[in-house]
């Protein structure tokens, strides 16, 4: 028989130990990647340096805490509903910045469609985030009050998934390296098509996180969206006020049969069941 001397602590599994927040950037955001990409379309399409700088949802703010390093004369806005997930980006990404960085980005805890000022050279809409909004008046507001938070000549950028695979109710699960000294090492990502209506396009997609021990966190994040396609939104910018509408594809590597990473303007896409396409407007001069 053992005794309870003998016994150890039930352990305390990965999942537990788990920031959600922090698994999210390493899962989804690559900065490093999406602000160089940014930045040098935006000069080779104007002409001009990016210095001011507008990420609506920003959730952790982690674009704009990366833009602000990226020059000396960089501002960044920032615009989130959720506090407690911009608060999160403060004290674990803010933080990190020097002092006169942390005093070119400014956050700001409203409503996308209320924020006008500072006037931004160039506003996203990453990871979907628009599609939130759901009725079609709703994401028109949206559009109107992006292209008057611009500067005469400025560029919206958001970004848009489809195909024929965005509407089938499935899991997508990627292998996401990790350094081990955060606790966690290694971990699977898991993209989970929970729901899509054909009738509305409305769906359900929900995050989950798998980890070495066999422990889960499920349901990290969820989201309720509509599933936006290219005709509508670009339909959308127009009737916003935006000039020039038009969409940027991903290369494709022939042989590998896969996306390149790299995006160009083209005037069709191809007919590819899962693709990521970023959608361009400028505001008139």
């Amino acid at each position: 028989m053992t005794s309870p001397e003998d016994e150890s602590p039930q352990s305390v599994s990965m999942a537990q130990l788990a920031d959600p927040h922090l698994l999210y950037q390493k899962s989804v955001q690559s900065p490093e990647l999406d602000m160089p990409f940014l930045t040098e379309y935006f000069e080779s399409y104007t002409n001009t340096p990016l210095r001011h700088f507008r990420e609506d949802f920003c959730g952790t703010a982690f674009l704009s805490s990366h833009f602000v390093t990226r020059h000396p004369d960089n501002h960044a806005l920032g615009i989130d509903l959720d506090w407690p997930t911009l608060n999160w980006g403060i004290k674990h990404n803010v933080s990190h910045l020097t002092p006169e960085q942390q005093q070119r980005l400014s956050l700001v805890n409203d409503n996308v469609l209320n924020v006008q000022h500072p006037l931004s050279q160039l506003t996203v809409a990453m990871n979907f985030s628009y599609m939130v909004f759901r009725e079609r008046p709703t994401l028109l507001q949206y559009f109107r009050n992006a292209r008057r938070s611009l500067q005469p000549g400025g560029l919206f950028v958001l970004d848009i998934w489809g195909g024929s695979e965005t509407q089938v109710e499935q899991e997508e699960h990627r292998d996401i390296d990790n350094p081990a000294d955060d606790g966690i090492g290694d971990f699977i990502f898991v993209w989970d098509q929970d729901v899509f209506d054909p009738s509305t396009y409305f769906c359900t997609t929900r995050i989950h996180f798998f980890f070495r021990d066999g422990s889960e966190l499920r349901n990290a994040f969820v989201y309720n969206w509509r599933l936006w396609t290219i005709p509508e939104v670009t339909e959308l910018m127009k009737e916003a006020g935006f000039e020039d509408v038009h969409f940027l594809w991903e290369g494709l590597n022939a042989e590998a049969n896969e996306g390149t990473g790299t995006y160009h303007r083209v005037e069709n896409g191809d007919s590819d069941p899962s693709w990521i396409a970023y959608l361009v407007g400028q505001n008139p001069e």
